[in-house]
């Protein structure tokens, strides 16, 4: 996807239309995703974002956005900031081919004072649900970093992940976008799809990869990318390696336990480079 960066949120909520419809009319895509606080642009003072937010609500963006799905027979992954009782989520929704809202899903792992200064945590992982019957859950940019929340979700069904990001260019995102990406995908066993704002300011590569770590598909003339998902395909690939069956969970409650919880310093500074 292509960065917006002012709030503009008439103007994304066209880009949603016009590329849900040719999503639908030239490629006959069953789903849609869109990168991280789409809407509004990523990177906003707290006052644009909020007025981002209440624009949202006003002008009934999200049920709008419904009758787009339902129109072209698409589902759509729309990502926004959310207010909800004078707080604001990370938020992402996923609406089915029909028009009906499957979950809305807040971030949980937030990013630096950046983020943590605007928006509220989530506090609970995304629900699983089925979409043209295949497994989906949700999980925004940071949350990936986490290795616990993609297994979580795995665990919980899902056989595709959808994850709106909005990277920062800089040396060390760019093993993130590199490794994790394709590595929350096979150590999983499941499809990902990638979906960055682009450069200049951002990192893109979004793309979409399968359970066997391998890329189906990147952005890279065009923004809209698309792959098909044929888990037959896939079954050889990770016959000898079946990962979730041949875990033993009773060695790992340590992840669980809050007493290992690790405490930054004071004046600690997340640096992005």
């Amino acid at each position: 996807g292509s960065s917006s960066t002012d709030g503009n949120v008439s103007s994304t909520v066209t880009q949603v239309e016009l590329q849900a419809e040719r999503a639908s009319r030239e490629h006959s895509a069953h789903l849609l995703v869109f990168p991280e606080l789409f809407l509004s642009g990523y990177g906003l003072s707290r006052e644009i974002t909020l007025s981002a937010a209440r624009c949202i609500i006003q002008e009934k963006v999200i049920a709008h956005l419904q009758n787009i799905a339902n129109q072209y027979s698409i589902a759509l992954l729309i990502c926004y900031p959310e207010l909800v009782d004078e707080k604001i989520y990370n938020s992402a929704t996923l609406i089915n081919e029909h028009g009906d809202i499957l979950l809305t899903y807040r971030k949980t792992h937030l990013w630096a004072n950046e983020e943590r200064e605007i928006f509220a945590e989530g506090d609970q992982l995304s629900s699983v649900v089925e979409i043209r019957g295949v497994r989906v859950g949700v999980m925004i940019c940071y949350d990936m970093e986490m290795a616990e929340v993609a297994r979580c979700l795995t665990l919980l069904g899902a056989q595709l992940l959808l994850v709106p990001t909005a990277l920062a260019v800089s040396p060390a995102n760019e093993n993130i976008t590199r490794f994790i990406v394709p590595i929350r995908a096979l150590e999983n066993h499941v499809w990902l799809a990638y979906a960055n704002l682009s450069l200049p300011q951002f990192i893109g590569l979004s793309r979409i990869v399968g359970p066997d770590g391998n890329e189906l598909c990147r952005v890279e003339k065009d923004p809209l990318i698309v792959a098909d998902l044929i888990p037959k395909n896939y079954l050889h690939k990770i016959r000898s390696t079946p990962y979730l069956a041949d875990r033993r969970p009773f060695l790992y409650s340590i992840i669980n336990d809050l007493k290992y919880l690790v405490k930054l310093p004071i004046d600690y500074k997340y640096t992005d480079d």
